[in-house]
């Protein structure tokens, strides 16, 4: 899955390059984070992070947020996909997954459940669909957002999320186990 997910940014990094016009150092960026040189890939990310363009800025933070997801700094990547964000860039279903895995990492699982809700949202108004999303990516945010529950004491949430879960996926003998589980809270 991360593999998946990492092949899906760096694509939307390079058409954002190409379409901005900073093709050269998003390019080296890009190459550099799909070669694993998180050093190289963060110094071209921040460079175009530094803009004063508003849809390069925002591809920078994009980057850099991708980058520090890589490296397992989930807080510097959570605060650098926030920039990107705010800064105007394109919001994806991946996206906001990456930023409720990066909030769940740093415990705070609020605002996990929050970036999670609204990348599902996005993949509902998709095509008024799920089908546009990737489809794992839509089960793994579901499951994601049952443990944030948990993890929140939201019991009955998390009961009911379990439930509607157990109805889309019911070969899941891991969340069968979990909503046994949530019976008991």
């Amino acid at each position: 899955m991360k593999k998946r997910i990492l092949s899906a940014v760096l694509a939307g990094l390079l058409a954002s390059g190409a379409l901005s016009g900073c093709a050269n150092p998003q390019k080296e960026g890009t190459k550099a984070l799909e070669a694993g040189d998180y050093t190289e890939a963060e110094a071209q990310f921040q460079e175009i992070a530094e803009s004063d363009d508003r849809e390069k800025s925002a591809a920078g933070y994009r980057g850099l947020g991708m980058t520090y997801y890589e490296t397992g700094d989930c807080a510097k990547a959570l605060e650098a996909f926030q920039k990107a964000l705010d800064m105007g860039t394109e919001q994806t279903v991946t996206l906001y997954n990456l930023m409720g895995i990066c909030a769940m990492q740093t415990e705070d699982y609020g605002a996990a459940q929050e970036y999670i809700g609204a990348g599902l949202a996005l993949a509902a108004t998709e095509d008024g669909e799920d089908s546009a999303a990737d489809p794992e990516l839509l089960r793994e945010m579901k499951y994601n957002q049952i443990i944030c529950c948990e993890k929140l004491s939201d019991w009955e949430t998390a009961r009911q999320k379990a439930a509607e879960y157990l109805e889309e996926y019911p070969d899941d003998e891991a969340m069968q186990k979990e909503a046994q589980f949530l019976e008991t809270r």
